[in-house]
């Protein structure tokens, strides 16, 4: 599993080395959430997200028309630091087709419907052991923190004569948690500050529900919560670096769903063409 994350790292700089087109940034995702916006034909997008306990997550996806886009992605845990490397336990892959563009045919925003596997953060696999109250209990479930998007719903609307774009819509997740809801709206703004700086905020997994130790693990019965009831809130900050590669910070969780202290990330991504 360790050779498998270090081989994918390598291609994809391999490919980053080899491209020497310049595409504008593309925003098919805002941090966890995606928008309607999708990436041009024959252009594609890798993006490396480091997160807590040394995860690293690359995600790559291709503008196949300029109606269809389609990924894959893969990490683990551990990947940065000394711990054990963890991979997750395969790869996740998405597509997205636009229905509809604003402006065409007097629609008001772009509407796209798709699927999206890649969950995020800590991966909770069944048959894996976690620490309760200093006991090794065992996972019954399998599930990211942050569960995929699934299948969505997905519009964005630019306002007009303004740097302001809105996003929103549901989805439906597949994963295996108690918690999660059947249908659970998402809704997120970016607004670009400079030519150089875009703020992000969004709000996900509204309709979720509590998550308890005793719903996920095997021989307890205790009332310890693994996560609290509703969505997460996410800001993030973009900074567009040059044409086709930009780095991202952003504040997770700032709700405080799983922890007081929320959660912190950092995303390289670069856009090309092929």
């Amino acid at each position: 599993m360790k050779n498998y994350i270090a081989g994918l790292f390598i291609a994809s700089v391999i490919i980053i080395g080899m491209s020497s087109s310049v595409f504008g940034q593309n925003e098919s995702n805002l941090i966890d959430t995606p928008t309607a916006k999708l990436l041009e034909k024959g252009s594609y997008y890798l993006n490396f997200r480091f997160y807590q306990e040394g995860g690293l997550l690359i995600q790559g996806k291709a503008g196949l028309t300029d109606r269809l886009t389609v990924g894959a992605s893969y990490g683990g845990t551990g990947v940065v630091g000394v711990e054990t490397v963890k991979g997750n336990p395969e790869p996740a892959f998405s597509i997205k087709y636009k229905f509809g563009k604003e402006g065409e045919n007097n629609l008001p925003f772009d509407l796209s419907l798709g699927y999206e596997g890649q969950g995020y953060g800590k991966y909770y696999k069944e048959g894996d052991e976690i620490i309760i109250d200093g006991h090794p209990k065992k996972l019954t479930k399998s599930f990211y923190q942050i569960n995929s998007m699934g299948f969505y719903l997905v519009l964005t609307k630019k306002v007009e004569k303004s740097n302001l774009t809105i996003n929103g819509g549901l989805n439906c997740s597949l994963e295996d948690d108690p918690g999660k809801a059947g249908i659970s709206p998402f809704i997120g703004v970016q607004f670009r500050v400079t030519p150089k700086l875009i703020v992000k905020l969004e709000y996900n997994n509204a309709s979720h529900k509590k998550t308890k130790y005793k719903d996920i693990v095997e021989g307890y019965s205790g009332d310890k919560i693994l996560r609290k009831a509703g969505g997460e809130i996410n800001i993030g900050f973009k900074f567009l670096y040059s044409k086709d590669l930009s780095l991202e910070l952003a504040f997770k969780d700032l709700s405080h769903r799983y922890a007081s202290s929320g959660n912190r990330i950092f995303q390289i991504a670069y856009t090309g063409e092929f």
